[in-house]
């Protein structure tokens, strides 16, 4: 029993460090909103090819891909949004994960939907994105 109780707390500890909160969305003058360009739509891309679809929907049938960049700002090389990511029609097993992008992967009818927020910081030597899921979007939220 008192196994069983380590166990839990050690599995909470790592998913809570692992899932935790992301921290306050960024303000002030020096901040400048980018949404809908190009550029950052591919930050959203990077971030689904990259993470989410290994750390939150590995056991998935199908990749998640961004549908939406539902706000998004820049300061100086680093670039902040929340996107709505969805289930495309390419399939895990099908289709490699670097080759998903808008050409080869479209969203499925009926899909699973999240909104999910990026940071990405290109001013590190390792460019990475931290990624952190927001909610679910139900089938009945219009977007």
């Amino acid at each position: 029993m008192l196994r069983l109780a380590v166990l839990s707390v050690l599995f909470c500890a790592v998913t809570c460090q692992h899932y935790g909160y992301p921290p306050s969305w960024g303000s002030g003058s020096s901040w400048r909103d980018v949404s809908y360009l190009r550029g950052e739509e591919e930050v959203a891309w990077r971030a689904a090819r990259e993470t989410i679809n290994d750390s939150f929907y590995g056991g998935s049938r199908y990749f998640m891909i961004p549908i939406q960049v539902l706000r998004a700002h820049k300061k100086d090389q680093v670039i902040e949004m929340e996107a709505l990511f969805g289930e495309s029609d390419c399939k895990m097993r099908g289709v490699p994960v670097r080759q998903i992008d808008f050409r080869n992967c479209a969203v499925r009818q009926g899909a699973e939907r999240a909104i999910f927020r990026l940071i990405a910081d290109d001013s590190r030597r390792w460019s990475g994105i931290e990624v952190w899921k927001i909610r679910d979007v139900y089938s009945y939220e219009g977007f």
